[in-house]
């Protein structure tokens, strides 16, 4: 293993465990009891004091994601209501961590261009997505910029004609992407993006949504990976 692959596991480890405690209200002594290392060391993992070895993060990884898999995280946090969903918990950096060692596992190896995303509750995770894929970040808005030259696609979503504009510069020819989308009801952002990276020339590679409807099949040509359903 190259160093540099060896530490991103050692910190992906403290990440996660950070991650869990603050999200899962998790305490030093329920996880020293999961993860058989004493308080005081976890203690040290969580201020930056020291890192785990090599095989102790690999074990804290395969116990926390046992214990404590992304889409149950999102479960404890997600909340619905009458006449909307709270998603507050996306805000939070722990979150944004925890994202991307999902995305690293589920899409080992990925390679892309650009991360795609609609304004605006998506760009948090479209952020720690191209974070960790270290690619640039397509924001497609829901506003013409002045003197810019944008690839454009109309859609209806509620009821509503809504019309996304990314730039003709952020997207190339060739381009492989991959979209990110918060939360999918109907499916329709998301082939909506997938337009607008066809009219560029791009390639969709793959979609990650975070939260879809239980009995929602969005039937595109490209894998799509849905981490929790309500």
């Amino acid at each position: 293993m190259k160093r540099a692959e060896g530490l991103r596991l050692q910190l992906d480890a403290v990440t996660y465990l950070k991650a869990v405690k603050r999200l899962m209200s998790v305490t030093y002594r329920d996880l020293s009891r999961i993860l058989e290392i004493p308080e005081s060391v976890l203690s040290r993992y969580v201020t930056g004091d020291m890192l785990p070895s090599l095989e102790t993060a690999r074990g804290m990884l395969k116990t926390l994601w046992e214990r404590y898999p992304p889409w149950s995280v999102v479960g404890a946090r997600f909340k619905t209501f009458d006449t909307y969903v709270d998603m507050s918990f996306v805000s939070l950096p722990e979150f944004w961590r925890l994202y991307e060692i999902y995305l690293a596992e589920r899409f080992p190896g990925l390679e892309v261009e650009r991360v795609l995303t609609a304004a605006a509750d998506g760009i948090p995770l479209a952020v720690a997505a191209a974070s960790r894929l270290e690619v640039p970040l397509v924001v497609a808005k829901l506003y013409r910029e002045p003197g810019v030259e944008n690839y454009e696609y109309t859609y209806v979503r509620e009821g509503k004609p809504l019309t996304l504009y990314v730039p003709v510069t952020q997207i190339e020819r060739g381009d492989r992407v991959f979209i990110i989308d918060d939360i999918a009801r109907s499916g329709k952002t998301v082939r909506a993006l997938a337009e607008l990276a066809k009219r560029a020339g791009a390639t969709v590679a793959a979609a990650s949504v975070l939260v879809a409807r239980r009995d929602l099949y969005i039937d595109v040509d490209f894998p799509i990976d849905i981490l929790y359903r309500y």
